[in-house]
């Protein structure tokens, strides 16, 4: 029985060589050529079954090789697979552009590849079907796409294109970011200098140079806020370079699996679960981009013992990881609260993984939930004078606590004890507004003795008591 001929297309000798050893170790007839002009020639002479070629390669190159094998009728029987170490997303639309049977990125799985070939051994493709299932083997997983081969293209260039525009937006805000801030550094020079004419001219308008050194002050401020947005807007600029990419891959793969995976598919769930954290991960740059105003927030009834569990189970293999247990103290009947889901969610995402980095060689991450009844006298005129039911949620964990000297601090913007590129500084201070928003309270305690550990407690208004204080603040207002 013949061997089947595959050829391998290879600049690199040692890739070359190492693959035709898997493949004859495999019984294949394994021939090798180094660009694809030879490679034309040694299909005319040896005529193979399966051709895999590299793509980056002097000459002709992978993709124009693969067009001009499918592109030959009397090459329709040959199967084409690409490899490549290029890992952009416009790899595999030009893969599948120029007809790829199979698209796989190095370093690849030896016996993968290998079933990959027997399986494309077995069932040659017949004239590309309008509908057929295409597999890409990418940044090492496999992704099975059922679609046709235009519409697959279509949607990847429509999702990198968005990409690029949004890159094009943050560059152009960046632009603008940093002639805001040479004109501001420009108005600070003329300010000082105005107050220094005004200072050595007479002593006499001393009443003049307060009045002049309080509007300093005022601008003062306002330039250090102004610096602070932009520093915030640089951050964001960074963050979306560095996260648009692979955040629309993975919604790409996301929409396809999920397109794919049965309704009765326990797998769905946590499709579901990863794609609705990828979107808030979007939603979260494009907060940080919009620093400068608050967008409404999607006020709904929340249950917050259940939204600590979905939470929790998000960072599930993050706190397995460093040993650190859970202990949930959720009290019976704790009534729901009004609340934005999306922001709940990263309050409690911030706290849980500022509590496990406080704990690098384990520990326990504690959770209460009770209601709590208003105390005598710390009711506002505002609130209404009954059912006064709060729900407390307390968040305890065993490490090394803050030390008196900077707890105060922790809250504020841009104020971090973490390593340099380990953190930003905003993670707290977001929290705390967070639950400012949704009128509630947010208080740190921490202790370094024994025991040591930190526990933030918050506290919500319930939806009843939420509901009263607003229709009566309102009443108040008219």
């Amino acid at each position: 029985m013949d061997k089947i001929k595959v050829l391998i297309v290879e600049d690199s000798i040692t890739q070359a060589m190492q693959l035709q050893h898997i493949l004859e170790k495999d019984g294949y007839d394994a021939i090798v050529v180094s660009d694809g002009n030879e490679a034309l020639r040694a299909i005319k002479k040896s005529k193979p079954r399966i051709v895999l070629s590299d793509i980056v390669m002097p000459g002709m190159d992978g993709y124009e090789l693969c067009r001009q094998i499918k592109s030959n009728e009397s090459h329709g029987d040959i199967s084409v697979i690409l490899l490549t170490s290029l890992l952009q997303p416009q790899a595999v639309i030009w893969a599948l552009q120029c007809g790829a049977d199979k698209f796989f990125t190095k370093p690849y799985d030896e016996n993968y590849l290998l079933s990959t070939i027997q399986s494309l051994n077995e069932n040659p493709n017949i004239q590309d079907p309008p509908q057929k299932a295409i597999n890409v083997f990418y940044r090492g997983e496999t992704y099975f796409i059922d679609s046709t081969r235009s519409q697959i293209i279509n949607l990847l260039l429509s999702t990198y294109e968005a990409a690029v525009n949004k890159n094009l937006q943050l560059i152009e805000a960046q632009d603008e970011l940093e002639r805001l801030n040479k004109s501001l550094e420009e108005i600070v020079d003329k300010r000082t200098e105005a107050l220094r004419v005004e200072v050595n001219e007479r002593k006499a308008a001393e009443a003049a140079l307060r009045a002049s050194s309080d509007e300093m002050k005022a601008i003062s401020q306002q330039l250090w806020q102004a610096e602070k947005l932009a520093t915030m807007g640089e951050l964001a600029a960074s963050i979306a370079h560095e996260l648009n990419n692979p955040l629309a891959t993975i919604s790409l793969r996301l929409e396809s699996l999920t397109t794919q995976t049965p309704e009765d598919d326990p797998r769905l769930r946590e499709l579901k679960i990863i794609g609705h954290e990828a979107e808030r991960m979007a939603k979260l740059v494009a907060t940080l981009l919009q620093t400068s105003r608050r967008s409404q927030p999607q006020i709904s009834t929340v249950n917050v013992c259940e939204e600590i569990d979905n939470t929790l189970e998000l960072i599930h293999f993050h706190l397995h990881k460093y040993n650190v247990k859970v202990v949930r103290e959720f009290a019976p009947g704790v009534p729901n609260i009004h609340a934005d889901r999306q922001q709940l969610r990263q309050l409690f995402l911030n706290l849980f993984t500022n509590a496990s980095d406080a704990m690098p060689d384990g520990g326990a991450l504690t959770i209460r939930t009770y209601v709590q009844e208003a105390e005598s006298g710390t009711t506002s005129n505002l609130q209404p004078a009954t059912r006064n039911q709060f729900v407390v949620i307390e968040i305890a964990d065993t490490g090394a606590g803050i030390p008196p000297e900077i707890l105060p601090k922790v809250t504020e913007s841009f104020f971090t004890t973490k390593p340099e590129g380990k953190g930003t500084g905003l993670g707290l201070s977001i929290c705390r507004h967070v639950v400012q928003d949704h009128k509630g309270t947010f208080d740190i305690t921490s202790s370094c003795e024994i025991p040591k550990g930190t526990t933030v407690r918050i506290v919500f208004p319930t939806s009843l008591t939420s509901a009263a204080y607003r229709s009566l603040r309102e009443e108040k207002l008219r």
